[in-house]
């Protein structure tokens, strides 16, 4: 028996999202594919499978992740689905692949993926607004006419809307940060 889900976790939520498909998992629903915000489960046997979230270095048909998958699908691990540089991973919980005593690494490296990942967007939305506003001085020097104002119209869109997406990373920035800091401790601690 099949059933789809439909639920949205943000990029900070990998956490709570790999406890959700564990649970699942307990509750006896194996995660057989998963997209933005839909996931498709079967019917299986009560924690067949653990779940974990990985965000790759780079996309999902470059040489560097097709090496690292077919690496893992050879250690038993095999992707169940993908969600951009996000990729579902499971493993057959009697095999131990995704024990505690791999987690502090794990985290780590993880969070700093995630890291760089918000960065790499801030960074890209700034370029976006350094354009816009280009685009709005070099407008300035041309005689005003339906297109210019309608060119202006949407540099200025653009800038606004870009700016406020920036501002609006940066809670998730600072919680990224933090999770980065716990998880150095935690590795520190673990050791």
């Amino acid at each position: 028996m099949k059933k789809n889900v439909r639920k949205i976790f943000f990029v900070w939520e990998y956490e709570k999202e790999e406890q959700w498909l564990n649970k699942k998992s307990e509750e006896g629903w194996q995660l057989v594919k998963a997209t933005i915000g839909k996931y498709q489960f079967e019917s299986g046997i009560p924690n067949e499978y653990t779940y974990r979230l990985e965000l790759l270095d780079k996309s999902l048909n470059s040489k560097e992740s097709t090496s690292y998958l077919n690496f893992l699908q050879d250690t038993g691990i095999e992707m169940v689905g993908q969600c951009k540089q996000w990729i579902y991973l499971r493993c057959k919980t009697a095999d131990g692949r995704f024990e505690p005593n791999n987690r502090a690494l794990y985290d780590l490296t993880h969070v700093l993926k995630i890291q760089e990942f918000i960065s790499n967007t801030k960074n890209r939305l700034v370029a976006l607004i350094a354009l816009s506003i280009c685009g709005l001085l070099m407008l300035d020097r041309l005689e005003t006419s339906n297109l210019t104002d309608f060119i202006r119209g949407i540099c200025t869109g653009i800038s606004l809307s870009t700016s406020f997406a920036v501002l609006s990373l940066y809670p998730f920035s600072k919680r990224i940060n933090e999770k980065v800091k716990a998880a150095i401790k935690e590795l520190y601690t673990y050791e």
